[in-house]
């Protein structure tokens, strides 16, 4: 990250609009062109006051962090070289089958993923400090969704919205680290019957673990720790699709890791 040039008064007002927009559903134009560009401390100290917002607001907890943009295709496709991370609060964390109402999304798109949960907090980047804190890991499904009018993103503009992260889908597969080779599982991303995407887990910087690597690196970096009982997304294993509704999207898993889905309903109501 590169110190901010930004006055903390554009922050706070960036800040709001990105804050307004979730909240009333309304996109707003790209955040990028009031930020310096490659300033990507203003962009997480944007996304942090939000975060911030939101826990003394709605009285939240952060359980989880994402890493995006892990994927060369994904990185590709946005027009970026480095990934990000966003936070995850307890609101956004559902189980597979959920049933999410469209009414709550702007413009819905889904990741299939592999999340990492935590057993002890983890104050080293190394890898055999990471594969030691690890309680278990499980498929996942991101549900993103951005702010803007579109997702032709800078990654100014994704850090700034939280990585475009609005929540985790949890498969009821749990098994520890040791128990699969992450960098060969398989995963095919079906829409209904219909495969829209899929990839390997070394897609996802030439292996899972190497996401988590990054990210707890960066927490120790910006003085915020992963710890114990974390969730952690460590990135897209096949494209990013968009999540059409009424129709369930399914994930499925080789080497026995099992599978996620999750429904994006035209109707009001929506499970817990």
């Amino acid at each position: 990250m590169t110190e901010t040039t930004a006055a903390a008064g554009t922050v706070q007002m960036l800040a709001d609009e990105l804050y307004e927009a979730r909240r009333a559903l309304r996109p707003i134009d790209f955040i990028r062109n009031h930020l310096a560009e490659g300033d990507l401390d203003a962009a997480y100290a944007i996304s942090e006051l939000n975060t911030a917002r939101r826990v003394q607001e709605a009285g939240l907890r952060r359980v989880g962090r994402k890493v995006g943009l892990t994927n060369p295709m994904v990185q590709a496709k946005a027009g970026v070289d480095q990934p990000d991370y966003g936070i995850i609060l307890e609101d956004m964390v559902f189980e597979s089958g959920t049933v999410r109402p469209r009414s709550a999304f702007i413009k819905p798109k889904i990741e299939a993923e592999i999340a990492f949960v935590l057993k002890e907090d983890l104050l080293s980047s190394d890898l055999d400090s990471i594969k030691a804190a690890i309680d278990y890991v499980t498929p996942a499904i991101e549900l993103v969704d951005c702010r803007y009018h579109n997702y032709g993103m800078s990654i100014l503009d994704t850090v700034a919205d939280n990585a475009a992260c609005e929540g985790v889908v949890l498969g009821a597969v749990r098994k520890s680290y040791e128990e699969v080779d992450l960098d060969e599982v398989e995963m095919v991303l079906y829409r209904g019957d219909e495969e829209v995407t899929r990839g390997v887990g070394r897609n996802v910087l030439k292996g899972p673990i190497n996401a988590i690597a990054w990210l707890a690196e960066t927490s120790l970096r910006v003085g915020k720790p992963l710890l114990a009982g974390e969730i952690l997304l460590s990135g897209s294993i096949g494209m990013i699709v968009d999540w059409d509704t009424d129709v369930t999207y399914r994930a499925e898993y080789s080497h026995g890791f099992g599978s996620v889905q999750a429904t994006l309903s035209t109707k009001e109501s929506a499970d817990a």
